[in-house]
């Protein structure tokens, strides 16, 4: 059985910051998924797209839900629940609202690194 492996482009262009917040102790998935979005978007190549951009990482002990919340330039906030989501479906919605905005303002994208998922 073949898989057929899509890639999907990483910029952090159009992003002011990014808050991820997860437990290590959580019983329930989601954990995971924050840590390797935290790991794709904390490379050198992706954050040169954009060295403006914040990233903020939690680690909290009181077994709350992980949390990916974005906050783009236009002060536009989106939070994921990796609990509901998977990391490519968000990771695609991410990538969709960034292109749309960075259209919106006419500014070309200009991606960091392609990812395979």
């Amino acid at each position: 059985m073949s898989r057929r492996l899509r890639s999907m482009q990483i910029t952090l262009q159009g992003i002011k910051q990014i808050n991820l917040s997860f437990c290590p102790f959580d019983r329930y998935a989601g954990t995971g998924e924050v840590r390797e979005y935290y790991n794709r978007v904390s490379s050198p190549i992706v954050k040169k797209s954009n060295p403006n951009c914040v990233i903020d990482m939690k680690v909290l002990h009181d077994n709350s839900q992980p949390i990916i919340s974005v906050i783009y330039s236009d002060s536009d906030e989106r939070t994921y629940y990796p609990r509901t989501m998977s990391l490519s479906n968000i990771m695609r919605d991410i990538h969709v609202v960034t292109r749309r905005k960075l259209a919106e303002q006419n500014i070309p994208v200009d991606f960091g690194i392609a990812y395979r998922y």
